[in-house]
């Protein structure tokens, strides 16, 4: 009986892919960053609010400045145009009627030709759902706080 022998060290991850709960993450940070910049806060104060925020809404995921600054030079290179930007809502009733209505017809599809979906089956929704929506748009510049005003008198 032959085996196949492994390679020596750590499986490789498959290249240019993430795991998802990480893509998540560095969603929310960008959004905590970029709603704390829009309200005038400073490099350093916006980088610290989006680690305070992931920290008290996610108590398990792993978050610091660090990873911050690194999720923000990866996703937001200062030399690139566009972006990918993420903006945050409150999902109101209709849209959750709408969700409900969407697993119905997905259950009912699965019933009938047998397939596993992986459908949720627990409906239980507690506190207000919040969705991001992600698009693409021009990089945001935020001006220096301090930056002299040069006046053409």
């Amino acid at each position: 009986m032959e085996t196949e022998k492994r390679g020596k060290g750590r499986p490789r991850q498959a290249e240019n892919t993430m795991p998802f709960w990480q893509f998540m993450r560095a969603a929310r940070v960008m959004y905590a960053y970029d709603d704390a910049r829009e309200r005038g806060e400073k490099h350093s104060v916006a980088v610290k609010e989006a680690v305070e925020l992931l920290k008290q809404s996610s108590l398990g995921m792993p978050i610091s400045q660090t990873e911050v600054k690194r999720i923000l030079a990866v996703w937001r290179p200062r030399n690139a145009g566009t972006i990918l930007r993420f903006e945050r809502k409150i999902v109101t009733e209709e849209d959750i009627k709408a969700h409900y209505l969407i697993l119905g017809q997905v259950a009912a599809l699965q019933e009938k030709t047998g397939l596993s979906l992986g459908v949720p089956t627990n409906h239980e929704l507690t506190g207000p759902l919040v969705s991001l929506t992600a698009r693409f748009a021009e990089r945001p510049n935020y001006p220096r706080h301090n930056r002299k005003i040069v006046r053409n008198d």
